[in-house]
C-alpha cells in the first residue's frame, strides 16, 4: 500500500478511525509529505514543528512506509529516553495494530543496558565473597534463565550499579563470536535482529558511536530521522570527545585482571606475572598522576597549553601502557579461541587508552580544545572537537541517502541558517511549521515595565519582587527558569518567608531527584517550581498544573567552557562577530525550549514572563521576539490576573 499523506492522518483517514480522540492537524500532516518527498528524494531534511503538530507519528508513518516498500532500515534516534520509551512502547503498538501492513522494530541501546552471560557465569564462579551485594541472587538467576531480552529496565527488582558494572556486557571484555555463550548472547541476538528489522530505535550516542566507527554499532541504514535535534551539537561534541581520568584506568585494570584468569590456561606463566607487574605499575602510576595534577586544577576549567603543557605530561604512564601492548604481541593464541577474542579487545582497548592519552598531554592538534577540571571530586582531562560541522559532514550526512532532523526549536529568525552551519549540514530541505495552537488567545507575554538589565545591582530582589507577583496573579503553578546556581538560590531565600505565610511550596532543583520534585509541583497547585539548565526542556505539564514560565534571564551560555572559548574565538579569527553569530542564536534556541513548557493542549492557559529587559532595549533583543510564538504582548503584569479571572 502507498504512502498516502491524507488518507492517513485526514479528517477521515485511518488515524481518526483508530483514535476515538484524533484531532485533525494540517501541521502533521504538511510534516509527513515532507518527509516523504525527502526520502523519495535521497535528500537531507529539516523540520522545525511547534508543539502540539505530533512530531512523532508525522515522522513514524512515512518512515515505517519507506522502509516497508522500499525493503530497507530505517532508524530514529533521539535524545531523551523517555521519547525512546514513548515511541517503541506506545506509538508503535499503536501503528502496528492501525496499519495495513507489518513491519518489524527494535529497540537499540547502549551495550551496558544488557546482561553478559559470560560475566554473569564466572561472577557466580569466582565471586562468591561478594554475592552479598544482592541478597537474592537466586532471583537474579531465574530473571536471567527467563528473560528474553537481558534489559536492565526489565529487571523486576533493582540490582546495585556496583554489581550490574561486573555482569553486563562491556566492548572491551567481549570475545564476540568466539565467546562461548555466543549464541545464546542478548546483546549480539539483538544486532542480528536489527539487521531483520524495518525501524531501529535508538538513541543520538549509539548514532553518532556507529558515525564514529564507519558502521560498526548499527546495520547498514538508509535513512535517519533525528527527533530532538536541537540538541545534536552537544551530543556530538560529547561523543568526539576524548577524556582521561582515574575511573578509565580503573576500568581498564579491572578488564586486564579478569583476563589475567583466563590466559593462565593458554600461556607461559611467567607471561601472566609480567602482564600483571605492568598493570599493577599502571595502576599505580594512574593513582599518583591523578593524585599530582589535583593540584593544578585551581579553578573550574584550567585549559591546557603550550604555558602548562610540561606539567600535566610529567608522567610514565605512555611508558606502562606500551610495555603492555608488547607483552600482549607474544601471546600465541588459538585464533578460533575464546582467549584470543579477548586478548584482542584488551589490545584495542589499550591502545585506544594510549591514543587519548597522547592526543591530550601532547596538546598539538588545533582542531580540539583541551582543558582539567574536577568532575565529581575527581580530576578530569578532556579533548573536545572545537567544530562538530566537518565531522558530522564526513561520518553522517554524507555516507547517509536521507537525514532528517526535527525538533520544536532549530530555527532562528525564520531561519536554520545557525543550526546548518554548527552541523555541517550544507544542502537540506527545510520546512518550519507553526504550532496548532490558537497564542494569541491561550497566551501572554509578558516583559513587565519593572524588568531590569541583570547588570542591575538589585537584580535578584527585583526577580524575587516579580515571580511573587506572578505568583499572586496565578495563585500557583509558577515553573521560574534560570541561569545560574547562584541566582536561584539568592531569589530562593528572598521569597522563603512570604511564601511560607501565604501557604506556598518552593521546589528547588538540587532538594531532591528531577522528576520528584516534577511530580510534587504537578500534583500541589499552591507550589512553585525553579530550575536551571535541564529544566529548560523536557518537562511536560499540561492543564491546570503549570499556568506561568518565569525566565529570570536570557539564557546566554557563559563562555566558561574551553570548547566555546574556542569556538567563539574561531568566529573571531574569520572576520565575524561570536556573539551575534553563534551566543545570540544559541540563547534563542534555549529561550524557545523555555517558552515551550508553557502551553502543551488546546485547552492550556497562561503567561511567559521574562525579566530580562534586554529584549526590549538591547539591539539584538528583535532577533528573540521575533523567534518566539505569536503571544499577545503585554508590559503589565496585571494581564495574567485577569487571564485566570483572579
Amino acid at each position: 500500500m502507498h504512502f498516502h499523506a491524507d488518507s492517513l492522518f485526514g479528517p477521515a483517514g485511518l488515524l481518526a478511525q483508530a483514535l476515538e480522540s484524533y484531532e485533525y492537524r494540517p501541521e502533521q500532516i504538511r510534516m509527513a509529505e515532507h518527509i516523504w518527498a525527502v526520502l523519495q528524494n535521497k535528500e537531507h531534511g529539516m523540520i522545525e514543528a511547534g508543539t502540539g503538530v505530533g512530531k512523532s507519528l508525522a515522522y513514524l508513518l512515512p518512515l515505517i512506509y519507506y522502509a516497508v516498500e522500499e525493503n530497507k532500515l530505517a532508524v530514529v534516534a533521539t535524545n531523551t529516553l523517555t521519547l525512546q520509551e514513548q515511541l517503541f512502547h506506545k506509538d508503535i503498538p499503536f501503528l502496528q495494530k492501525a496499519l495495513p501492513l507489518e513491519f518489524k522494530v527494535e529497540v537499540f541501546k547502549g551495550r551496558s543496558n544488557y546482561l553478559c552471560l559470560r560475566r554473569f557465569q564466572e561472577y557466580l564462579h569466582g565471586r562468591g565473597s561478594q554475592l552479598n551485594l544482592l541478597h537474592n541472587i537466586e532471583a537474579l538467576q531465574r530473571w536471567a534463565e527467563e528473560t528474553e531480552t537481558g534489559d536492565y529496565s526489565e529487571v523486576p527488582f533493582p540490582i546495585p550499579w556496583e554489581l550490574w558494572s561486573e555482569i553486563c556486557c562491556e566492548k572491551e571484555s567481549c570475545p564476540e563470536e568466539r565467546c562461548s555463550h555466543f549464541q545464546g548472547c542478548f546483546y549480539w541476538s539483538l544486532r542480528h535482529r536489527l539487521s531483520k528489522a524495518h525501524i531501529v530505535i535508538t538513541n543520538q550516542a549509539m548514532l553518532l558511536a556507529d558515525a564514529r566507527t564507519e558502521g560498526r554499532v548499527l546495520p547498514n541504514f538508509h535513512a535517519v530521522v533525528i527527533d530532538e535535534a536541537h540538541n545534536l551539537e552537544d551530543v556530538a561534541t560529547g561523543s568526539f570527545s576524548h577524556e582521561l581520568n582515574r575511573k578509565g584506568f580503573l576500568a581498564h585494570y579491572r578488564t586486564g585482571v579478569q583476563l589475567q584468569a583466563v590466559l593462565r590456561d593458554h600461556v607461559p606463566e611467567y607471561l601472566v606475572q609480567d602482564i600483571n607487574l605492568t598493570l599493577d605499575q599502571l595502576v599505580r602510576e594512574a593513582g599518583q598522576y591523578f593524585n599530582q595534577i589535583e593540584g593544578l586544577i585551581t579553578s573550574p576549567t584550567v585549559p591546557i597549553g603550550p604555558e602548562n603543557r610540561a606539567a600535566f605530561a610529567h608522567t610514565t604512564l605512555d611508558k606502562h601502557l606500551k610495555d603492555l601492548q608488547g607483552l600482549l604481541k607474544e601471546c600465541e593464541l588459538d585464533e578460533e579461541g575464546e582467549a584470543f577474542g579477548l586478548v584482542e579487545q584488551f589490545a584495542s582497548f589499550t591502545a585506544r587508552l594510549l591514543d587519548t592519552l597522547e592526543l591530550i598531554l601532547s596538546a598539538s592538534d588545533e582542531n580540539f580544545a583541551y582543558w582539567a577540571e574536577m568532575q565529581n571530586g575527581e580530576p578530569c582531562l578532556t579533548a573536545a572537537p572545537i567544530q562538530i560541522g566537518p565531522l558530522l559532514e564526513e561520518t553522517l550526512f554524507s555516507r547517509t541517502p536521507s537525514v532528517i532532523l526535527t525538533s520544536a526549536t532549530l530555527s532562528t529568525n525564520q531561519s536554520f541558517a545557525y543550526i546548518q552551519n554548527q552541523l555541517g549540514l550544507q544542502d537540506a530541505s527545510g520546512l518550519i511549521l507553526g504550532s496548532p495552537f490558537a497564542y494569541e488567545r491561550q497566551a501572554i507575554l509578558c516583559v513587565p515595565t519593572e524588568a531590569k538589565n541583570p547588570k542591575h545591582p538589585r537584580y535578584a530582589h527585583y526577580t524575587a519582587y516579580l515571580i511573587l507577583r506572578t505568583l499572586a496573579a496565578t495563585r500557583g503553578g509558577v515553573l521560574a527558569l534560570f541561569t545560574s546556581y547562584s541566582l536561584m538560590d539568592q531569589v530562593a531565600e528572598a521569597i522563603w518567608p512570604k511564601l511560607a505565610a501565604e501557604g506556598y511550596d518552593l521546589y528547588k532543583q538540587g532538594d531532591g531527584p528531577r522528576l520528584g520534585l516534577i511530580q510534587s509541583f504537578q500534583d500541589n497547585p499552591r507550589s512553585l517550581l525553579f530550575g536551571t539548565n535541564s529544566f529548560w526542556e523536557g518537562i511536560d505539564l499540561p492543564g491546570e498544573a503549570l499556568k506561568a514560565v518565569v525566565i529570570t534571564r536570557l539564557p546566554f551560555t557563559v563562555p566558561d567552557r574551553p570548547v566555546t572559548a574556542a569556538r567563539l574565538k574561531v568566529i573571531a579569527e574569520a572576520g565575524g562577530n561570536p556573539f551575534l553569530e553563534y551566543s545570540v542564536p544559541q540563547a534563542i534556541l534555549r529561550l524557545k525550549q523555555g517558552f515551550g513548557r508553557l502551553i502543551r493542549s488546546k485547552q492550556d492557559m497562561g503567561g511567559v514572563v521574562i525579566l530580562d529587559e534586554r529584549i526590549l532595549t538591547a539591539a539584538y533583543g528583535s532577533s528573540f521576539l521575533e523567534s518566539l510564538p505569536p503571544a499577545r504582548f503585554t508590559r503589565d503584569l496585571e494581564e495574567l490576573r485577569t487571564l485566570f479571572g483572579n
